[in-house]
């Protein structure tokens, strides 16, 4: 995607941008940066930096030479766990972990390890700059998102790892689909999908954004040849294969994009029994897509001309707590919403007031403190 540059290049956190504007606010006269409560003592800012940056700074010594088979492990197992924990937990809470790690990784990066780790760094490079991505996409910051998707991709291609290069294909994904550019889409993922790839959750995940895309073209024929291709694609895989979080898809996520599909396209019938299939399926815990899946039941619902029966399950979706106002969610209600038309019944009435209150959380600095930040 980059060939001029090579990953540490493109996964460079100090140059990433990440805060935006700060608050023009009259700071305190104790600088709120440089002091610390911890334990009910107050630190200054460089010793809690040193906390922050000192186990990364031991662990780079003893890595100075070459990387052991144990730090490989640590850094693995932080970003599969972060894979997870992206659809459990509120994203925004993440992003300093994961900024944390991926400089971890960037440091070890700098300096040229044997072809073997170097490869496994690239790979989990590539599994921490995706998560990355996820939480700006969440957060509705499209195009930083769209650059740590595109240096997710150049790290998964550095490693010679062509699932991780489809994951980061599919999460970059995201962002034509919720600028509702269908086109933009199948740009995106036609030319990998026609070169016949072999299956994997990956390219199924990719067939299933292509169904989305078709359905919103009003192209009911390759919407279900693209969906179908989905469930052949998860049906081939190997067993074990689709796993929870950000770094798989699993069959509840397409009977999702299935129920999306068939209610744009007017089938309200075919609408609710995938999206009963789904939310069947789902882990209830996750914070977004149990909330994208009763919303598309909800909008069954509306399409049948059950709007009060519809307004109630869309109120209660986005009063559970675990549901996260993530710019999907909050898009899915809001295109909720127009299915309601003129409707003036309380029920109607009661889903807008809350439906005014529901917001992606406004950003003014995102919550980034690198580890190498002093």
């Amino acid at each position: 995607m980059f060939p001029q540059y090579k990953t540490a290049d493109l996964l460079r956190t100090e140059d990433a941008a990440l805060a935006l504007p700060e608050r023009q606010e009259e700071e305190d006269p104790t600088n709120r940066r440089d002091l610390f409560r911890l334990g009910g003592q107050t630190l200054a800012g460089g010793i809690t930096a040193a906390l922050a940056r000192g186990p990364n700074e031991l662990w780079q010594t003893l890595d100075s030479a070459t990387v052991g088979p144990s730090r490989l492990a640590v850094l693995r197992r932080a970003a599969d766990q972060l894979g997870e924990q992206v659809v459990k937990l509120p994203p925004a809470t993440l992003l300093q972990d994961t900024i944390i790690q991926l400089s971890s990784v960037h440091d070890l990066l700098r300096s040229r390890q044997p072809t073997a780790v170097q490869q496994e760094l690239a790979r989990t490079s590539a599994k921490l700059a995706t998560v990355v991505g996820e939480i700006l996409f969440n957060l509705n910051q499209f195009s930083l998102a769209a650059n740590w998707y595109a240096a997710a991709g150049r790290a998964a291609e550095e490693a010679g790892d062509r699932y991780l290069a489809d994951i980061a294909l599919a999460g970059s994904t995201y962002l034509p689909t919720y600028s509702q550019d269908p086109q933009a889409v199948l740009g995106n993922v036609m030319p990998r999908l026609e070169g016949s790839p072999p299956a994997t959750a990956a390219i199924a995940w990719l067939w299933a954004f292509a169904a989305k895309a078709y359905a919103d073209l009003g192209q009911r024929h390759m919407f279900e040849a693209a969906i179908n291709a989905s469930q052949e694609a998860l049906d081939r895989c190997p067993p074990g294969s689709s796993r929870p979080g950000i770094f798989s898809f699993l069959p509840e996520k397409k009977d999702l994009y299935e129920a999306y599909g068939y209610g744009v396209l007017g089938n309200a019938d075919k609408a609710a029994d995938a999206a009963a299939r789904s939310l069947a399926r789902y882990d209830l815990t996750d914070t977004t897509e149990p909330a994208l899946v009763r919303f598309e039941h909800a909008a069954a619902l509306a399409r049948a001309g059950e709007k009060e029966e519809a307004c109630r399950l869309a109120v209660t979706t986005i009063e559970d707590p675990r549901t996260y106002p993530g710019v999907a969610v909050v898009w899915r209600a809001r295109r909720f919403d127009t299915l309601l038309g003129d409707e003036v019944c309380v029920a109607v009435r009661e889903w807008r007031e809350r439906l005014r209150g529901f917001r992606v959380p406004r950003v003014d600095a995102l919550p980034v403190t690198s580890a190498t930040d002093s």
